[in-house]
């Protein structure tokens, strides 16, 4: 197999953000790939735009039509690729490399009917926040994943269009009306490590309210019930009473002043990983963090067995942050998923995920910036700034950090770093 995939994107009044989205397509490493774009008739110079395109498109068209979905179906019936993917006007790819690492980071593509991969939120409030998805296993309770950040195989795509005739039903949500018969009917679904998509948070389908009825109903096959009601609105206040200044102050007591200010004064390692543990932070069994850290968003940062992070270090969470088993962070750290756009005008926020893996050596006073991974084994000598994903078994060095070297791979030792008081 090829593994090429078409690409639709639906397209109506929005010369603002259309070429931007156009160039994300283009932009793209993957050579097996096509693109098609659906515009509803738009009179707002959004189709010169894609003129400049039209040789390059292998479909597109500018004509009057009865929303998104009856637009979608319609570029998948010029589909010839082997996946289907939907990144629609105002939306990007999460980098260059998204479609490849999408196809080259499944599982075992050639038993999926749908690759899912995880998204990045954009908002002017919060800027870029990785989301990830989570089991598929969840998608019994509500969607997983973002629609856009997900390939479907086109047989399977155009045996289950979106169905139009449910429109005054479920409204926007006639994507995760067709994702949810996939995963009903049995459909093989696998999910990649890589984030696909950045979207608008301030998209078609945002209203948390409104997505909570659809889901509710997409899931039962039926309308709501008071039960059904009573609990979104539960639901809704519980979301409320989290955006409060009272819930701020109280969220900033636990997770900032006690983990960072009371925590470091207390000598027994058992009480702080307890607390830690209640902030929701995963630990390994024998994993050892040391006192004097400076931790952000614990919620975020998950640790394997049998790891050690010495004092000193910073470690940001924002955007998520997952170590392996068997690693050592030495002393004075940097771990920083937080960062800006410096390129926006608003100086947008951008929280992207790091990953140190199994058995990796970070240096003292080294620094890991945001979006990378650390691979199995790796090193990364000390004062050494990280700003691209370093290979496993390397031994990297510098600023910015460079390979001088190779490790051994049969590596089989656990980090023993626990001192009492420490």
């Amino acid at each position: 197999m090829s593994n090429k995939i078409s690409v639709i994107t639906v397209v109506y009044n929005d010369i603002t953000n259309i070429r931007q989205t156009m160039d994300s397509f283009f932009d793209q490493t993957w050579p097996e790939k096509e693109y098609i774009v659906i515009d509803g008739g738009s009179t707002d110079g959004t189709v010169d735009v894609i003129k400049e395109y039209a040789d390059r498109l292998a479909y597109w068209c500018s004509e009057k039509d009865d929303g998104i979905y009856h637009a979608m179906n319609k570029g998948l019936q010029h589909c010839s690729g082997d996946w289907v993917n939907v990144l629609n006007s105002g939306d990007l790819y999460a980098s260059s490399r998204s479609l490849e690492l999408a196809i080259t980071k499944a599982p075992d593509i050639s038993q999926a009917d749908v690759i899912y991969g995880d998204s990045i939120e954009r908002s002017d409030e919060c800027g870029d926040v990785y989301k990830r998805t989570s089991d598929i296993s969840q998608m019994a309770f509500g969607p997983i994943y973002r629609h856009g950040s997900s390939l479907v195989r086109t047989s399977v795509q155009k045996t289950h269009p979106y169905d139009l005739s449910q429109a005054a039903t479920y409204g926007y949500a006639l994507d995760w009306l067709m994702i949810y018969r996939l995963y009903s009917e049995g459909a093989r679904f696998q999910k990649t490590d890589t984030a696909i998509e950045i979207y608008q948070l301030e998209g078609a389908s945002y209203g948390l309210e409104q997505n909570l009825k659809y889901n509710r109903m997409v899931i039962t096959g039926r309308p709501l019930t008071l039960t059904d009601r009573l609990s979104i609105k539960k639901f809704m206040a519980v979301e409320r009473i989290k955006k409060s200044n009272f819930y701020r102050w109280l969220l900033a007591l636990l997770t900032e002043y006690t983990l960072n200010d009371v925590l470091p004064h207390i000598p027994s390692w058992t009480i702080r990983r307890f607390v830690m543990k209640r902030m929701k932070m995963k630990i390994g069994r024998g994993t050892f963090i040391a006192k004097r850290n400076y931790i952000m968003t614990p919620q975020q940062l998950t640790i394997g067995e049998h790891s050690h992070i010495n004092r000193g270090c910073t470690i940001d969470a924002r955007g998520g942050i997952t170590i392996g088993a068997n690693v050592s962070v030495s002393y004075n750290v940097s771990i920083m998923t937080g960062s800006h756009d410096y390129n926006s005008t608003s100086f947008r926020g951008r929280f992207l995920p790091i990953r140190i893996d199994d058995y990796a050596w970070i240096g003292n006073n080294a620094v890991i910036q945001q979006n990378i991974t650390i691979g199995r084994g790796a090193v990364v000598c000390a004062g050494a700034v990280v700003t691209k994903d370093v290979p496993p078994f390397s031994v990297v060095a510098g600023v910015p950090a460079r390979s001088i070297g190779q490790r051994r791979k049969n590596l089989n030792y656990q980090c023993k770093g626990f001192m009492p008081f420490a």
